[in-house]
């Protein structure tokens, strides 16, 4: 049975809540008829995405005053293209207050990984980051018994990060709330193999290096756009349109074979 908490620095790290983004945004509603449809989602770590993980943690959605970075395997992102991540509730540990915290959240990639990740926060990325939403986020109080689909608490981007192939992944969150709500997320543990990530943070935002860095974190959902639907080709509708070298524009190997296809619906391309 769960749970440990991770308590570094003397401190309960009891992982993020659920709660909607405040407000009615392009972003937001973009975001919404993507959940609806069949999106694209990455759980991290990957072995997470079925089970649910060993303990929970309140930073950095819920703890004020904090700079927040957390690595993840690039191998675990399934599209490159994110434009919003989601965060589990815990199937233990609830509580907390309900609380509107303000957060930036960045992404940017990273050749380092769980077992390197540094104390430096800009030198841990590889190349600039993205800013992806930046605004007020409320955290409602927390309650247990959250199942491996359970991702209730979900942050529409303001701006889609781009993940470079062949680079792992940086999470950052810089929260610059006046009050902290200490809401429990999932999370899992240094002590299970299959948590592949740490996280690096420092108790004022504006910090340049972290005061811990730390193998364990949050059980993230990355979500990606629904794939477009595939374009149907131009088809000929004439003779005239096989003419004059058209049959080109049509992918055929030659006019008699456009002609046939106006004429009798036959595709020679297949």
């Amino acid at each position: 049975m769960k749970r440990s908490m991770l308590i570094p620095v003397a401190l309960m790290l009891v992982a993020c809540t659920d709660a909607p983004v405040t407000g009615t945004t392009e972003a937001s509603i973009r975001f919404d008829a993507v959940m609806t449809a069949v999106a694209t989602e990455a759980v991290l770590p990957s072995a997470y995405a079925s089970i649910m993980g060993e303990t929970n943690n309140t930073f950095p959605h819920s703890v004020k005053n904090l700079r927040y970075q957390q690595v993840f395997a690039g191998s675990d992102v399934v599209n490159p293209e994110i434009i919003g991540l989601c965060l589990r509730r815990d199937d233990v540990s609830g509580g907390g207050t309900s609380t509107t915290q303000t957060l930036a959240i960045k992404l940017g990639p990273t050749s380092l990984d769980y077992t390197n990740l540094g104390s430096n926060f800009a030198s841990n990325y590889s190349s600039t980051p993205t800013e992806v939403f930046s605004g007020n986020v409320v955290v409602p109080a927390g309650t247990s018994g959250g199942i491996t689909t359970d991702f209730d608490l979900c942050i529409p981007f303001s701006q889609t990060y781009n993940h470079p192939a062949g680079s792992n992944l940086i999470v950052e969150v810089v929260n610059t709330s006046l009050v902290s709500g200490n809401v429990p997320r999932d999370a899992c543990s240094s002590t299970a193999a299959t948590c592949t990530t740490t996280r690096a943070f420092a108790f004022s935002p504006t910090a340049e290096n972290a005061a811990l860095v730390a193998r364990g974190g949050l059980v993230m959902k990355f979500v990606s756009p629904e794939p477009p639907e595939p374009v149907e080709p131009p088809q000929p509708l004439t003779h005239e349109d096989c003419f004059k070298g058209g049959w080109t524009d049509f992918g055929f190997r030659n006019q008699g074979q456009c002609v046939r296809f106006v004429e009798t619906g036959v595709d020679s391309r297949i």
